[in-house]
C-alpha cells in the first residue's frame, strides 16, 4: 500500500461549521417579548400598588409610610438607599421604565450564561428559550412595585453579567459571591436564590467538591448579608434583627407546638403555590426525568437540582423559624425550576457519538424536539399570564383614573370641591378593601397634585350608601344648596386583588 493510498483511506476529522452569528437574536427576541407580554403598557403607563408609593414620594409625604419602616421590618436597606438617591426624585413612569430595563438586562444576562455554559440551541428553540426566561408567571406579579423593587433587578442584572468573569478564578468567585449575595439579601424580592442557580449552571460539570464549596460560600454570604442588615438596625433603629409587623403573623420557634404550626403553614403555602402553577411543575417534571435519563445532561442536572434544593430548604427554614411564609411572587426560583432543566436538554452535542444508535443523531433530535416543545409551553403560557395579569391591572388603573378625574373636575376659575370617599362597611376593614381603597386614594392624589380625599362622615355616608347604585361619583349638595362635596363610592375589589398567582 502506497503512502498516497494510506492517506486516502485514513478517516478524516469532520470540522463542524461555526455557529452562525446571532448578535441580533437576543435583543430582537427580548424586544418582541417586551411588546407581546404587554410589559410596555406597564412601563409607559404604570399601575402602582399602594405600598410602592413610599419609594416614589419624598419623605414626610402625607398618607404614606416612611421608607425606613421597611428597614426595621424587612431589612430593605438598599431599597431605601435607592429611594434616597433616585426614587423620590423621579416619577412612577421613570421608575417603571428603569425597572423594565433592569429586568431586560437580567434576563439577557441569564440567557448569556446559558449560552456560555453550552446551551446553544437552534434559532427557533433559542428564541423560545429567551421568551420563556422573560415571561415568568412569577416575576410579572412584581412589576407593580417599580419604586421599591428596582434595586433587586439591578443587583441581579449586574451580578449575572459579571458572573462569567468571576468564575475564572476562585478568588474572584468568592468575592463575587460575597458582594452579590450580601447585596441581594438587603433588597426585595430575594434574587439571591436566582444567582445561586445561575452560578451552578455556569460551573457546568465542575467537580462536586467545587459545587459544594460554592453552595457553602453562598450560604455564608447570605449570613453576612443578614448580619449587616441586623447590625444596621441595631445602630440606626435600636434593635438587632427585624421587627415583624402584626399582619405577618409571626410565630417564633419556641416550642414543639410552634414547630407543628409553622410546618403546617409552610406545607400549605407550598401546596397553594404549586397548585396555582401546576403546569410549571409538570414541565419541570418532564424535563428532569428526560435529563436524568440522558448521560450527557445528568451531571449538569444533578448540580442544578442541588441549588434548587438549597433554595427550597432556605425557604422552609425561614418559615419554621419565624412562622412567616414567603408569598408565591417572592419565590423567583420556581419558574427557573422548569426553564433551566428544559434548557439543559439543549446542550451542545456536536462531536458526541452514540454507538447504540442505528442512525447518528436520532436520540439528540428527539431530545431537542421535546425540549423545544417544553420551552414553547413555558413561553406561550408565560406570555398569556403576563397579558392577563397586566391587562387586569391596567383596567383597574383606567377605571380609577376616570373616577378621580370625574370627582375632581371643576370649571376654570373655580375651586375644586372637597372629595370624600365611602366604602361598604363589610369591606372597609378587610385586607382587600383596604388595599383597593388606598389605591383609589393615590389615584385621586395623582389627579389633584397632592391633595388627598377624606372619608365621609355621618349624613354624607348615609346618602352615599343610599345612592351607591347610581355610580361611583356622586355630588352631595349642602341642605342650603350653596356648597357641595364630591363623593366617591369605592368599587368592589377586582379579582386580581385576592386571586392566586396567574398560571
Amino acid at each position: 500500500m502506497t503512502t498516497q493510498t494510506a492517506t486516502r483511506a485514513a478517516p478524516r476529522a469532520r470540522i463542524l461549521p461555526a455557529a452562525p452569528p446571532r448578535r441580533y437574536l437576543v435583543p430582537a427576541t427580548l424586544a418582541v417579548a417586551f411588546l407581546v407580554t404587554s410589559a410596555v403598557a406597564q412601563a409607559v403607563t404604570p399601575f402602582i400598588r399602594q405600598d410602592d408609593w413610599p419609594f416614589l414620594l419624598p419623605d414626610g409625604t402625607q398618607g404614606v409610610l416612611p421608607p425606613a419602616y421597611y428597614n426595621s421590618s424587612e431589612g430593605r436597606w438598599l431599597n431605601t438607599l435607592w429611594w434616597q438617591l433616585i426614587g423620590q426624585h423621579g416619577t412612577p413612569t421613570t421608575a417603571a421604565m428603569t425597572y423594565a430595563v433592569g429586568y431586560l438586562a437580567l434576563v439577557a444576562g441569564v440567557w448569556r450564561v446559558l449560552h456560555l455554559s453550552g446551551v446553544r440551541p437552534r434559532p427557533v428553540a433559542d428564541v423560545l428559550l429567551g421568551v420563556a426566561l422573560y415571561a415568568s408567571s412569577v416575576w410579572v406579579q412584581l412589576v407593580y412595585w417599580p419604586g421599591a423593587l428596582t434595586p433587586s433587578v439591578l443587583v441581579g442584572a449586574a451580578a449575572v453579567w459579571l458572573l462569567p468573569w468571576a468564575v475564572r478564578s476562585r478568588a474572584r468567585l468568592g468575592l463575587w459571591l460575597l458582594v452579590a449575595e450580601s447585596a441581594a439579601v438587603m433588597t426585595y424580592p430575594p434574587v439571591g436564590v436566582v444567582l445561586l442557580v445561575v452560578t451552578v449552571v455556569c460551573l457546568r460539570d465542575a467537580p462536586w467538591r467545587r459545587v459544594l464549596a460554592v453552595v457553602v460560600a453562598w450560604v455564608a454570604a447570605f449570613a453576612v448579608g443578614v448580619g449587616i442588615s441586623y447590625t444596621l438596625n441595631l445602630v440606626l433603629n435600636g434593635h438587632f434583627g427585624l421587627e415583624f409587623p402584626a399582619w405577618r403573623q409571626s410565630n417564633p420557634l419556641t416550642s414543639v407546638g410552634a414547630l407543628v404550626t409553622n410546618t403546617g403553614r409552610w406545607l400549605s403555602a407550598v401546596g397553594q403555590m404549586w397548585s396555582a402553577q401546576w403546569w410549571v411543575a409538570a414541565v419541570a417534571l418532564v424535563a428532569v426525568v428526560l435529563g436524568w435519563r440522558d448521560a450527557v445532561v445528568r451531571p449538569r442536572l444533578q448540580r442544578v437540582l442541588l441549588a434548587f434544593a438549597v433554595a427550597c430548604g432556605l425557604d422552609a427554614a425561614q418559615t419554621l423559624a419565624t412562622g412567616i411564609v414567603t408569598e408565591a411572587r417572592g419565590q423567583l426560583w420556581t419558574w427557573l425550576l422548569a426553564v433551566v432543566p428544559a434548557a439543559l436538554l439543549l446542550l451542545d452535542r456536536r462531536g458526541e457519538r452514540h454507538p447504540r444508535e442505528d442512525a447518528p443523531g436520532v436520540r439528540r433530535l428527539t431530545t431537542e424536539h421535546v425540549a423545544t416543545a417544553l420551552l414553547a409551553v413555558l413561553a406561550v403560557a408565560g406570555v398569556l399570564s403576563w397579558r392577563s395579569d397586566i391587562g387586569a391591572h391596567q383596567a383597574t388603573r383606567l377605571q380609577f383614573a376616570a373616577i378621580a378625574e370625574q370627582a375632581t373636575a371643576h370649571a376654570p376659575g373655580t375651586d375644586m370641591a372637597t372629595v370624600v370617599m365611602y366604602q361598604d362597611p363589610a369591606l372597609k376593614h378587610t385586607r382587600d378593601g383596604r388595599l383597593i381603597a388606598s389605591t383609589l386614594v393615590m389615584a385621586v392624589r395623582q389627579q389633584t397634585g397632592g391633595i388627598l380625599p377624606r372619608w365621609c362622615r355621618g349624613d354624607e355616608c348615609a346618602e352615599l350608601a343610599a345612592r351607591a347604585p347610581t355610580g361611583p361619583v356622586i355630588r352631595l349638595d349642602s341642605p342650603a344648596g350653596f356648597s357641595h362635596v364630591m363623593g366617591i363610592v369605592v368599587p368592589t375589589p377586582p379579582l386580581w386583588v385576592s386571586a392566586p398567582p396567574v398560571g
